[in-house]
C-alpha cells in the first residue's frame, strides 16, 4: 500500500476513536446529570441526542461527497477533524440538553465530511487491484469499527472515570492528531473530471447516480444492518449502566454494571469483530459480496438469540454463561464480514462513476445514517417499553427485513445489466467488477 493510504487509515482511526470517546463519555455524562443534577433524561433523551448525530451525517454525506469530487478529497477530508474538535469542546462547556443536541449535529457533520472523502480516495487508489481493494477496505472497516467499538469506548470510559466532564477538552487533542495525519500524510493525485454533456450536469446528473439500480437493490439490506447496529449501540450501554428510567428485575442485564466493566466488555467483544473484518476482507476473491452479507445476517440472528438467553440466565452455572459469551463472540466474528462486503460492493459500483466516486461512496454514509436513525428511533421505544428484551424483539424485525431484501438482491444479481442508468454519460459499471487483467472468459467459474 502507498504512504497516502496508510496516512489516511491512521487519520481515520484516530478520528473514529475521538468520535467514540465523545459518544461514550456523553452516555456517562447523562447518567452523571441524572444523579448529580437531578435531570430526568431517559432512553428517549438518549435517542434524541443520537439521532441528531446521524441525521446530520445522513443529510450532509451527499453534499460533502459531491464537494470532494469537485474540490478534491483531501480538502473535504480535513473538515472532519475540525468539526469534531469544535463539537467536543462545546460539549464540555454545557449541561443543557438543547446545546448537547447541537454538538451532536456538529459531530455528525464531522463524519459526513470524512466518510465520503476517505472512501472515494480508497476507491480511486485501488481501482486497479481487487485484492488490494479487499485488503484496504478491510483495514478501513477495522480502524473505523475498532476505533468506534473498542478503543474509543474503553478510552472514553476511562477518561470520564478519572477526569469527569473536563475529559471532553482532553479529547480535542485526538482530533488534532487526526488532522495532522490527513494534512501531512495524504497526497492526492488530482484527476480532472471528464467533460460531460450539458444535460448530464446538475441535479439530473446526481438523480441518476442516486437512483442507480445497483444501489437501490443494495440499499434495503445495508439500511437494515445499520439499523440493528444503531439499535444496540445507542441503548445497549445505557441500559447496562442500570441508570435508565426503565427497570425490570426479571432481566439480568439491567442489574447495573460500572463504566469500566461496560467499556472493557465492549472492547473484548470488538476484538472478535475486528478479527472477523480482517478475515472476510481477505475473502473477497472467494465469495460474492452478497454471500458474505448473508452470513452476516444469519450471525445477527444467532447473536440476538444468545443475548436473550444471557438476559434471562438467572441461577445458572458460570460455565453456561461462559459458553453463551463464546457463542456471542463467534457470531460477532461472522457478522463482521457484512461491513467490508458493503463497502466493497459500493466501490465496485463506483467503477462506473469515475468522476463521482466520492458521491457514490457517500451513499455508504447515507444508508448508514438512515439505518442508524431508524434503529435509534426503534430502540428508544423498545428500550422504554421492555428494556433489553425490547431491543431483541426490534432486532428480529430488522433481520427479517434485511434477509428478505438480500435474497431478492441475490436472485436478481446476475440479471443486472453491465450498463448502468448513467450510460448516457458514457459511464459503465457492474455489481461484480472483473478481476485485474481483463474480463473473465465466458467459461470462467463464478464466485460462490
Amino acid at each position: 500500500m502507498t504512504r497516502s493510504l496508510w496516512a489516511m487509515l491512521l487519520g481515520t482511526f484516530v478520528l473514529r476513536v475521538s468520535t467514540a470517546v465523545t459518544g461514550t463519555m456523553l452516555v456517562f455524562y447523562i447518567g452523571h446529570l441524572n444523579v448529580a443534577h437531578g435531570a430526568r433524561i431517559g432512553p428517549g433523551g438518549v435517542a434524541v441526542l443520537d439521532s441528531g448525530f446521524y441525521v446530520t451525517e445522513l443529510a450532509g454525506a451527499m453534499a460533502f461527497g459531491i464537494l470532494a469530487d469537485r474540490w478534491g478529497r483531501k480538502v473535504v477530508m480535513l473538515l472532519g477533524p475540525v468539526f469534531g474538535a469544535i463539537a467536543v469542546f462545546l460539549t464540555g462547556l454545557t449541561t443543557r440538553l438543547p446545546v448537547l443536541f447541537l454538538t451532536r449535529l456538529l459531530e455528525g457533520a464531522s463524519t459526513a465530511a470524512s466518510v465520503p472523502s476517505t472512501l472515494g480516495f480508497i476507491a480511486a487508489e485501488t481501482a486497479h487491484d481487487e485484492v488490494l481493494r479487499g485488503r484496504v477496505v478491510a483495514l478501513f472497516e477495522l480502524v473505523t469499527l475498532g476505533g468506534l467499538l473498542a478503543i474509543g469506548p474503553f478510552l472514553g470510559a476511562a477518561l470520564f472515570h478519572f477526569l469527569g466532564p473536563p475529559a471532553f477538552f482532553a479529547n480535542c487533542g485526538l482530533y488534532l492528531v487526526s488532522l495532522a495525519f490527513y494534512a501531512y500524510g495524504v497526497v492526492e493525485i488530482t484527476v480532472v473530471p471528464a467533460d460531460l454533456p450539458a444535460e448530464g450536469i446538475g441535479l439530473d446528473r446526481y438523480r441518476r447516480v442516486f437512483l442507480n439500480r445497483q444501489v437501490l437493490l443494495f440499499a434495503p439490506t445495508w439500511i437494515a444492518i445499520n439499523a440493528i447496529l444503531g439499535l444496540w449501540r445507542s441503548q445497549g450501554p445505557f441500559l447496562l449502566t442500570g441508570r435508565s428510567t426503565f427497570h425490570d428485575p426479571g432481566q439480568l442485564l439491567l442489574r447495573g454494571f460500572s463504566d469500566i466493566e461496560i467499556g472493557t466488555g465492549m472492547a473484548v467483544l470488538a476484538l472478535f469483530f475486528g478479527a472477523g473484518i480482517l478475515f472476510w476482507g481477505n475473502a473477497f476473491g472467494r465469495f460474492r459480496r452478497t454471500t458474505i452479507l448473508l452470513f452476516g445476517l444469519v450471525a445477527f440472528s444467532v447473536a440476538t438469540a444468545d443475548v436473550l438467553a444471557i438476559n434471562h440466565a438467572f441461577d445458572v452455572r458460570p460455565v453456561v454463561i461462559g459458553l453463551l459469551l463464546v457463542i456471542l463472540a463467534g457470531a460477532l466474528f461472522v457478522l463482521a464480514g457484512a461491513t467490508p462486503a458493503a463497502v466493497g460492493l459500493l466501490a465496485d459500483v463506483s467503477e462506473g462513476f469515475h468522476d463521482d466516486r466520492s458521491t457514490i461512496m457517500g451513499l455508504y454514509s447515507v444508508f448508514l445514517g438512515l439505518g442508524q436513525v431508524i434503529g435509534i428511533a426503534m430502540a428508544g421505544v423498545a428500550a422504554s417499553k421492555a428494556g433489553v428484551d425490547g431491543l431483541v424483539g426490534a432486532t428480529g424485525i430488522l433481520i427479517a427485513i434485511g434477509l428478505a431484501a438480500l435474497l431478492y438482491l441475490r436472485a436478481y444479481e446476475d440479471r443486472i445489466p453491465q450498463t448502468t442508468p448513467m450510460a448516457a454519460l458514457g459511464m459503465v459499471g457492474s455489481l461484480r467488477r472483473p478481476r485485474t487483467g481483463g474480463p473473465p472468459a465466458s467459461g470462467a467459474p463464478r464466485e460462490r
